[in-house]
């Protein structure tokens, strides 16, 4: 566990293509998906806040801190960052999607390497994968979370634009497992 970390999970989708279901608390293997995203992140930082926009009271079964981004009709990922950013109290941040199961605990120690080792150059790291920035796992100095705010007065509010102004390492990956996200009822069917 790095406590110079906390990490922040995304949650608060509209969950269109699960029919409306919140698939943070969709079960898979017998947990609901958000319990992965909340064990990776507390054997990788010291504080986990969740970022919901609904079902708050089962949110907070998994996390002291849960914070709606309080935008109606959803205003998507980067209001739900923006949100949870003044509870961050460390000097680095982990930002996770709640929908990737195959996420492992090196990919992200490794992730957290490489912003410390680099801190005096660069704002966040990020993995690609085929060709594609993989901003489901970021990490992030807390101090580049407020840049969010230029962002979205300009009404720009993807998550990629927003990595892509700031001072970025990028790393190659080729774990495509890692980095499937589980956006449809048959994601989470077993295997046959």
């Amino acid at each position: 566990m790095n406590n110079d970390f906390s990490t922040i999970i995304l949650a608060g989708g509209k969950g269109q293509r699960m029919g409306g279901q919140d698939k943070g608390l969709v079960l898979y293997r017998g947990h609901p998906l958000i319990h992965r995203s909340v064990r990776l992140a507390s054997q990788c930082t010291g504080a986990v806040i969740i970022s919901a926009n609904r079902n708050i009271m089962q949110y907070e079964a998994f996390a002291d801190v849960v914070v709606e981004d309080n935008t109606p009709n959803y205003g998507g990922p980067l209001l739900g960052i923006q949100a949870c950013a003044s509870r961050v109290l460390t000097d680095y941040a982990l930002i996770i999607a709640c929908d990737l199961p195959g996420l492992t605990t090196d990919l992200v120690q490794f992730l957290q390497r490489a912003l410390l080792d680099q801190a005096h150059q660069v704002d966040a790291v990020v993995y690609r994968q085929d060709g594609f920035l993989q901003c489901g796992l970021i990490a992030v100095k807390t101090l580049a979370l407020a840049s969010i705010d230029s962002e979205l007065e300009q009404d720009q509010r993807s998550v990629r634009k927003w990595l892509e102004s700031l001072s970025l390492l990028v790393l190659e990956s080729d774990d495509s497992h890692a980095f499937t996200n589980f956006n449809t009822p048959d994601n989470f069917m077993p295997a046959p």
